[in-house]
């Protein structure tokens, strides 16, 4: 690019700074090129290191990873010390894809009877159809019911204050046991039209095991007669009442739907 816009050995003007805004480069490189090139021609251009030279690459072998103990194999710096090199390179080797990071989730430990029953209720969900095939049951008749506990509060929670805000101040009669509730929530499969606009999204409701009776005697918390909410023990509680609430309620509301 240089020797062709140049009348030897003068460069003509301006061409330097258009073939380093073409190679993205600064305009002090270029002239030091074409000097390298004017006192030695392309010998002078080619670089003087031998070829071998530089920080030599620290290979990692996979079968080394691999009779490391998984319990050592956790975080990068316990698997750099069980491998004896340094953690920044493990990285490095990581960035390159010589190995990689998994989420090991815990499995059931099943038997054999455990696996045949789970076979059998997937094998109780087939259907014969109109034209005697076999298809899965769509189980848009079953409700799926789970409990879940929520703190009335957390320990330590963050809110946005404007500057001359006072901080809101949260009370409880110990931080190691903040009061909790169990709420029930039942969910369904949704429901689509022809056109698969969702015409009932199969969230059922979530209710409290909560109830709200009048205190029985003065504390210093508050004075006799006010309402006071209280959880309900779930050991021994009638869970099918809440399940019946539960079909009327669904029974209630997708008639109004409907």
């Amino acid at each position: 690019m240089l020797l062709a816009r140049t009348d030897p050995p003068i460069l003509h003007h301006g061409v330097l700074k258009e073939v380093a805004t073409m190679f993205d480069m600064p305009v002090r490189t270029c002239q030091k090129i074409w000097h390298k090139g004017q006192a030695g021609g392309f010998d002078g251009l080619k670089d003087k290191r031998p070829k071998n030279s530089g920080r030599k690459k620290i290979e990692i072998s996979p079968d080394a990873i691999k009779n490391v103990e998984l319990h050592q194999r956790t975080t990068l710096k316990d698997l750099a010390g069980a491998l004896g090199v340094k953690k920044s390179t493990l990285h490095n080797r990581f960035k390159e894809g010589c190995f990689r990071r998994h989420s090991n989730d815990i499995k059931y430990t099943l038997t054999d009877e455990n696996m045949k029953a789970r076979v059998k209720y997937c094998l109780s969900m087939l259907r014969e159809t109109s034209e005697g095939e076999k298809s899965f049951d769509p189980m848009y008749n079953i409700m799926y019911i789970d409990e879940k506990w929520f703190y009335r509060t957390r320990r330590n929670q963050k809110y946005y204050l404007v500057n001359d805000e006072q901080r809101p101040r949260r009370s409880v009669k110990s931080k190691n046991f903040i009061e909790k509730v169990m709420f029930l929530t039942v969910i369904t499969r949704p429901r689509f039209d022809s056109e698969g606009k969702c015409i009932f999204d199969g969230k059922i409701g979530i209710f409290p095991f909560t109830y709200v009776e009048p205190a029985q005697r003065n504390s210093r918390n508050r004075p006799r007669g006010i309402n006071c909410a209280h959880t309900y023990i779930y050991k021994g509680f009638p869970l099918w009442h809440f399940i019946m609430l539960t079909s009327l309620y669904l029974q209630e509301h997708w008639l109004l739907r409907q």
